[in-house]
């Protein structure tokens, strides 16, 4: 049996990071859709949750994503695929649509459960959706691109 090999904890470390950052991602439109049919008023706590996770561990959790993935490639040298540098951009891109437009449209959202604001909520609640979808197709595509290594 072989040995366990630094380079097999940080793929571990990397993969499970990947998981831990994303996962919820891939629950959010279901929570949209059952909190659309709340009461507006407790549709807030929704949008509080996700900042949260945002901040506390999406957030944080792609830096281990980064420099784990960094490592791994260096150490394969592996810079000079495109899976590798697509799938650096693609997390570059993903985190910054959640820093910037999620997070933007998650706090618009509690903004307007809080206020009762049942006609605003509906309006904006769309673009929240289509981002998060958009997100989840970013994500989905770089774990394609990072187990199928198409034009290694």
């Amino acid at each position: 049996m072989p040995a366990v090999v630094f380079y097999d904890v940080v793929k571990w470390l990397h993969i499970t990071a990947v998981v831990a950052a994303f996962g919820p991602l891939f629950a959010y439109p279901v929570l949209l859709a059952v909190a659309a049919k709340a009461p507006v008023g407790q549709r807030a706590f929704l949008h509080r949750a996700q900042i949260e996770v945002s901040k506390k561990i999406t957030g944080p959790v792609i830096g281990v994503i980064l420099l784990a993935g960094i490592y791994l490639a260096t150490d394969r040298e592996l810079w000079s695929r495109f899976y590798v540098i697509a799938a650096f951009v693609l997390l570059v891109v993903i985190a910054g649509l959640g820093a910037t437009i999620l997070r933007r449209n998650e706090e618009r959202l509690v903004e307007l459960a809080d206020a009762g604001d049942e006609a605003g909520y509906a309006g904006a609640l769309p673009t929240l959706r289509l981002w998060t979808m958009l997100t989840i197709a970013l994500v989905v595509l770089t774990i394609y691109l990072m187990t199928a290594k198409p034009f290694a």
